[in-house]
């Protein structure tokens, strides 16, 4: 659903795609999360200032997969060997554009080649329509508590027989 001049590409993390990643992560919450969540539990899940050290470390470690569009990086999404997606964001810019979905459809693929039984994700309150469409079922409401700052997210999971 990109558009017609624009191509995408799914890949694994690169050194030095970190900076990008930890803007991404940074913008996404409080200009598209900022929707569902208030200002107070968005500064606790991201500060303002972009913490490029930590998205090194974390990317280095996690090495999530990476979409770029044209040779712009529009998002990410961290899989973990068990099958957990642990972060997925996208750039504001590049958002309701198909991107997220096909991230997401990548992750099930390759679980699924894994030959692991479920995928699952605590997913935000904004993310949950994108996992539901991509045939997650939610299993239960979640409160994450970050210091004394409660969110609210939901466990959900896609079975290899759902696929």
């Amino acid at each position: 659903m990109i558009d017609d001049q624009s191509q995408l590409q799914i890949r694994l993390y690169q050194q030095g795609d970190h900076g990008a990643i930890a803007e991404i992560f940074t913008t996404a919450i409080h200009e598209i999360a900022s929707r569902d969540y208030t200002p107070e539990q968005c500064q606790a899940w991201a500060g303002r200032t972009v913490n490029f050290g930590h998205w090194k470390n974390r990317c280095e470690r996690k090495r999530p997969f990476v979409a770029v569009v044209d040779s712009t990086i529009a998002g990410f999404l961290e899989l973990d060997p068990d099958g957990h997606i642990d972060c997925a964001y996208i750039h504001p810019r590049f958002q309701r554009r198909g991107i997220m979905t096909q991230l997401v459809e990548h992750a099930v693929a390759t679980c699924f080649a894994r030959h692991l039984r479920r995928v699952y994700v605590e997913a935000s309150i904004c993310a949950r329509p994108l996992f539901e469409k991509c045939g997650f079922q939610t299993i239960c409401e979640n409160v994450v508590k970050i210091g004394e700052i409660a969110l609210l997210n939901y466990k959900m999971e896609k079975m290899i027989d759902d696929h």
